[in-house]
């Protein structure tokens, strides 16, 4: 069994531990702009470093998950066990499950559109896949396999199905389905809308989807 993840997530939240313990000092000094600011440069900044090579078991994060609803907690001054989502959603900021599936989305998008390195040149293939009864309203339904998915290898084991390339795909697949809902005008014009729109408008539609 590799052991780094593990050891990688106790060293990750050793560094989490000082910047909350920093969050909370600094909190009754300086105004919540700057806590943002201090959140963003000690916390936030480890917790997205490398975060697609760790942060893929969730199992495995729930002592970060509780260090990072402490700081959040911490920036909001709110009660110690206060309900963290509304919190998030007010400060603008993802939890780390969103922050793991938007880079897991990225990574795929700069893939598909030749931005990655050439070593994943044919690391993910559209399914061509079309029913001629293909409609919109097959995106509501979990059998339909909408244009501009990705195939999901045929992976029958569940070291398999936790390897990078089947968890991007698979997260892609279902925010395509996800948001496609919500932009169908571009979906009805281009089913592979998604991947062909530029990486900076595909950022905020991602922070909005997941917020």
């Amino acid at each position: 069994m590799n052991t780094w993840p593990f050891k990688n997530i106790k060293l990750l939240n050793a560094k989490l531990k000082r910047a909350k313990n920093l969050l909370a000092i600094s909190r009754q000094y300086v105004s919540k702009e700057l806590l943002l600011q201090i959140y963003y440069g000690q916390f936030y900044s480890h917790l997205t470093y490398g975060c697609q090579l760790w942060g893929q078991n969730e199992n495995a994060l729930e002592q970060t998950i509780s260090l990072q609803n402490k700081a959040i907690r911490l920036i909001s001054f709110a009660h110690y066990q206060a309900y963290c989502s509304p919190l998030f959603k007010n400060l603008n900021l993802l939890k780390l499950t969103d922050i793991v599936k938007c880079s897991n989305i990225l990574f795929t998008h700069n893939t598909i559109n030749n931005k990655s390195p050439t070593t994943f040149g044919d690391y993910f293939v559209f399914n061509e896949t079309l029913h001629q009864h293909q409609t919109v309203n097959s995106l509501t339904s979990i059998y339909s396999i909408p244009p501009g998915s990705l195939i999901l290898p045929n992976y029958r084991t569940n070291s398999g199905k936790s390897s990078i390339k089947y968890i991007c795909s698979n997260i892609w697949n279902s925010t395509l389905k996800d948001l496609s809902k919500t932009y169908i005008e571009k979906y009805t014009l281009d089913p592979f809308w998604m991947n062909k729109t530029n990486i900076t408008t595909f950022k905020h539609i991602l922070k909005k989807h997941f917020l």
